[in-house]
């Protein structure tokens, strides 16, 4: 079975930063600045950055589109 190169992002709270999830189910800490690909379903994907306001949100595109992160969501992405 191949894996797949998505991989679970995550709030958490307790650290208060975002978390991605390895398939071993240690996690690694997304920092301001980080690019990554974010999975929108069937078969799109978007390439964007993470950083932080007064929320968490991504930067896409030419013009810096900026969409928030919803805490209560996981997200698939691909590092």
């Amino acid at each position: 079975m191949k894996k797949s190169r998505w991989k679970k992002m995550r709030y958490e709270e307790s650290l208060d930063c975002w978390v991605v999830v390895w398939d071993d189910e240690t996690g690694y800490r997304m920092r301001c600045g980080e690019w990554f690909e974010l999975y929108l379903g069937y078969g799109k994907v978007l390439s964007c950055r993470l950083e932080l306001g007064r929320d968490w949100y991504i930067i896409t595109g030419q013009h810096e589109v900026r969409f928030y992160l919803k805490q209560n969501e996981t997200y698939q992405v691909n590092l």
